[in-house]
């Protein structure tokens, strides 16, 4: 038999693209991205210095052409950075992790922690001025878990402003601090916690793996509090629509008294209809309505479903998304609270730099090729983030919005969109090399 060459296997393993970046260029990313965690606000109750941020970004800019294939390499550069971060100064505390919010002392019990990992955010129950987190309380194999103690024990604390951003500084922190897989990535709840799950899946469906929301409720007009579908007028919007990749395992008890099924029943219809308009979407999500159940765990759990649920990786690159936002969901701020509504600009690979209340995107990609439907928002401040993983970077890139098309041409990798990306989530999967401006 004939052998290859050494030289010619080397090509046979070697990426097409294997980008170099020359030693003087990596200790500049390095040291962009000290000074990039350095200036990185502490957690999401705090807001970027904006010119600081389009400083950092300007000097991205300047490094110069990125070379083609150094996606890795340069994220991990800028990874480094992390242990500079103020987020982390002050996140341990015995077995409890500890941030400082505009509200005081927030914490949450922290277990098994270790590198690359899952996570498991649990969310404990309660309601107005009742509910506590429990250490362990939601745990699976192979994964860290992060129990926390709502930072105001408000009536669905977990779906307030002061709540939705204690959860995303966790769920940010354990990216950072303890390098947990952001691929496998839960968020599980029951009763307050189930209905701040439910509020998590549709919210922020692209950062997470799977969703436990058990015998919550979903926020509904004329009330959340209705024993059957018949009694649901409407439904929160920018909350349903958006869990089409997302799995999710969950029930609710026929005879719950305290979390009512009405809401859940009503979704499940509608999510029914939704399989049905849109094949392929809403496939992995299932749910049981319990008969003789009351305010209580169905048999089996919640270990059945943990078990379950977490068989399940993050669809990260889904080849269709459906984005409906909600710019001021229930429940609204209150006169005390002293942060407002997070702004949600990134979803799975698209960004907009100007949601609009109800603006609904569905994106399409096939290949090199993305079909775009958006209603309620400017077309020019949407942007396609892409990477090596979803397109041909041989070939052209082509944009279409309502069948025409919008754009054409082979973006070129960039620092500042690596460093921005990386950013906006802290996630070294949904990092991106370049992106395509539909504004420009």
């Amino acid at each position: 038999m004939k052998r290859l060459p050494l030289l010619c296997i080397l090509l046979l393993v070697t990426p097409v693209y294997a980008g170099t970046i020359d030693p003087e260029t990596a200790k500049k990313i390095e040291a962009l991205g000290v000074r990039w965690w350095k200036a990185r606000p502490m957690n999401r109750f705090a807001e970027w210095d904006p010119q600081v941020r389009e400083a950092l970004l300007k000097e991205a800019r300047r490094l110069g052409q990125m070379p083609e294939g150094s996606l890795r390499r340069v994220r991990d550069l800028f990874w480094k950075g992390r242990k500079h971060w103020s987020g982390l100064k002050r996140v341990k505390r015995g077995s409890k992790l500890v941030l400082d919010t505009p509200y005081g002392e927030a914490w949450a019990y922290v277990s098994s922690a270790g590198k690359n990992k899952g996570l498991i955010l649990g969310l404990h129950g309660g309601g107005e001025g009742a509910g506590s987190a429990s250490k362990g309380s939601w745990r699976g194999k192979g994964c860290m878990s992060i129990n926390p103690q709502a930072v105001v024990l408000d009536g669905d604390a977990w779906n307030t402003v002061h709540g939705e951003k204690f959860c995303l500084s966790l769920i940010e922190i354990a990216k950072a601090l303890h390098e947990v897989n952001p691929d496998k990535v839960y968020v599980m709840g029951f009763s307050m916690g189930g209905t701040g799950s439910w509020f998590m899946a549709g919210r922020h469906p692209d950062l997470l793996a799977g969703a436990a929301p058990c015998a919550g409720v979903l926020m509904a007009l004329p009330k959340s509090q209705v024993q059957t579908p018949e009694e649901v007028q409407a439904l929160q919007h920018g909350i349903v629509p958006n869990v089409r990749n997302l799995p999710m395992d969950y029930f609710a008890g026929m005879v719950d008294r305290n979390c009512r099924p009405g809401t859940y029943l009503y979704v499940w219809e509608e999510l029914e209809q939704l399989r049905r308009d849109d094949p392929g979407g809403y496939q992995k999500i299932r749910f049981r309505a319990v008969e003789g159940l009351a305010h209580s765990f169905a048999p089996g759990e919640p270990h059945a479903l943990t078990k379950r649920l977490l068989q399940h990786a993050r669809d990260s690159f889904p080849h269709k998304i459906v984005w409906e936002t909600a710019l001021n969901p229930f429940p609204l701020p209150k006169e005390r609270d002293k942060t407002g509504r997070f702004i949600k600009r990134w979803f799975y690979w698209v960004h907009h730099a100007d949601p609009q209340d109800t603006m609904t995107l569905v994106a399409i990609r096939d290949g090199n090729t993305f079909e775009i439907d958006l209603m309620g928002g400017e077309l020019k401040d949407l942007s396609i983030l892409l990477n090596p993983s979803m397109i041909d970077v041989q070939k052209e890139v082509v944009v279409r919005a309502d069948g025409a098309e919008v754009y054409r041409g082979k973006p070129t990798p960039d620092y500042a969109t690596v460093l921005e990306t990386l950013d906006a989530r802290l996630d070294r999967t949904l990092t991106f090399d370049r992106r395509v401006r539909l504004g420009e």
